[in-house]
């Protein structure tokens, strides 16, 4: 190469260089000082990513199309499946009565729940989502809520029971049964009584939690499933109540263990859980149809026993929610 050409060689490349810093020194901070909008989207922007499913594009009613929010709003992460969206749409629900602020919750928790539920009164969020959302202040708990403009985002798996208790009579009434569940739920009860052949039938649901919740309580708790022993010696308490005049329902996603280890020589206990037959909703609506509860673990548990409103023998775990429950409502009692 001749010398000519490498001076203009070196020549751009120190040109270069120098354009390089100027954009650093100069440009950049000019650029990041520059004024802008703050970042708007609609809600139905966020909708989607509170899903664990896709959402389908729904027809919006003629009255929610004029309206939007005029403060912040409450809503929560999809997570979990019937019983947990249970917790989540509760806790929306006491949030909103707590601070005043509109609830919404995602469509997929939405039709998860009105599959089992009649007339919930919280919109889904796919009704304002043509409105406006600034979520810049948006905060994930209501103990750090300050001002009306600032909307409440709840996590997935949200369990607020002391909130939500605060109205317990309320919840459940916002949680009504459909109609074929509650009359299903009637049918398997009056079965259970005409079998047992007693007057004044006592029935008590049992929830048994098995399958899933084995590698989930050893790896986070490291303690075992509630054995035979704790359900035999629950029953035997109610037994003792009510004098034999009681039916046992138990419900279950492993119901041949229940038959191998809960069917005694006694003539109470009915396994109704079918596996591909009979539906969560279902299993749910029996034990809120119940008198009392024998549970052990897991929020499906927890709410059947909650719905029924009668006295509950609960597994003993540590620092679990269901303990806090147990704290809250009467006749709830901890049984190791």
């Amino acid at each position: 190469m001749t010398r000519p050409h490498q001076n203009l060689l070196v020549l751009s490349i120190f040109c270069a260089m120098c354009i390089i810093v100027f954009v650093h020194l100069f440009l950049f901070p000019l650029y990041e000082n520059l004024p802008r909008k703050k970042a708007m989207k609609y809600l139905g922007d966020y909708e989607q990513s509170l899903c664990m499913t896709n959402l389908k594009p729904i027809a919006v009613p003629l009255v929610w199309r004029q309206h939007c929010p005029k403060d912040g709003i409450v809503t929560v992460s999809q997570g979990g499946r019937l019983g947990n969206q249970m917790w989540e749409y509760a806790s929306v629900w006491a949030v909103a009565r707590r601070t005043g602020l509109e609830p919404y919750v995602p469509r997929c928790i939405r039709k998860v729940l009105d599959e089992v539920f009649d007339d919930l009164s919280i919109p889904p969020l796919g009704y304002v989502a043509h409105c406006l959302a600034k979520w810049d202040s948006v905060i994930k708990t209501p103990e750090y809520w300050t001002y009306t403009n600032q909307s409440i985002l709840l996590p997935k798996f949200a369990v607020l029971p002391d909130l939500v208790l605060s109205w317990a009579d309320d919840i459940r009434h916002e949680f009504r049964f459909k109609r074929r569940l509650t009359e299903t739920s009637q049918k398997v009860l009056k079965t259970a009584g005409q079998l047992l052949n007693t007057t004044n039938t006592v029935y008590v649901g049992i929830h048994v939690r098995r399958t899933d919740y084995r590698n989930y309580l050893w790896r986070t708790r490291r303690i075992f499933l509630a054995d035979a022993d704790y359900f035999l010696t629950a029953m035997d308490y109610f037994r003792a109540k009510y004098s034999g005049n009681v039916a046992f329902l138990v419900v279950s996603d492993d119901p041949s263990w229940c038959r191998h280890n809960l069917i005694t020589d006694h003539n109470d206990v009915f396994i109704v859980s079918k596996r591909g037959v009979t539906s969560p909703g279902q299993d749910l609506a029996i034990m809120a149809a119940c008198n009392h509860s024998i549970i052990d673990y897991g929020t499906f548990g927890v709410w059947g026993a909650i719905l029924a409103s009668g006295e509950t023998i609960l597994y003993n775990i540590s620092k679990h929610s269901s303990t806090r429950i147990s704290e809250l409502l009467p006749n709830w009692h901890v049984m190791n």
